[in-house]
């Protein structure tokens, strides 16, 4: 394969005006009990969310400025955020071949618009 057919078989999608209510302000706790019903008693352990709640998005879920819905899968994704206004948002982790997972700022008053630039970069 020459190089310039190699750069051009690479997929961008440019999703604007996408609005991210998710936040990353969450603590997650551990915990242990014991449990008696009737004559039967139980340990259970386990753990718990309290606080923020992060945003999970599927690329099939998403349409880009053109109208095209997006592939549920691209191999290889990277995700850009060009902000919309003085808050943030971030990625939270990796991004999947299925989504990825995003919050905004905290001090923020409310949800906040980004603009999502998504490359396929490939093997």
């Amino acid at each position: 394969m020459n190089s310039i057919s190699y750069l051009r078989g690479r997929r961008l999608w440019v999703v604007r005006n996408f609005q991210i209510f998710g936040t990353a302000d969450e603590a997650r706790f551990l915990y242990l009990g014991i449990e008696n019903v009737e004559t039967i008693n139980r340990v259970m352990f386990g753990t718990t969310g309290i606080g923020g709640s992060v945003q999970d998005i599927r690329f099939s879920d998403l349409i880009d400025f053109k109208g095209n819905s997006l592939p549920e899968t691209i191999k290889s994704p990277k995700v850009l955020i060009r902000f919309r206004s003085p808050y943030v948002a971030y990625l939270i982790g990796e991004e999947s071949d299925s989504g990825f997972r995003m919050a905004r700022d905290n001090s923020s008053p409310g949800p906040i618009s980004v603009d999502l630039f998504i490359y396929e970069m490939g093997a």
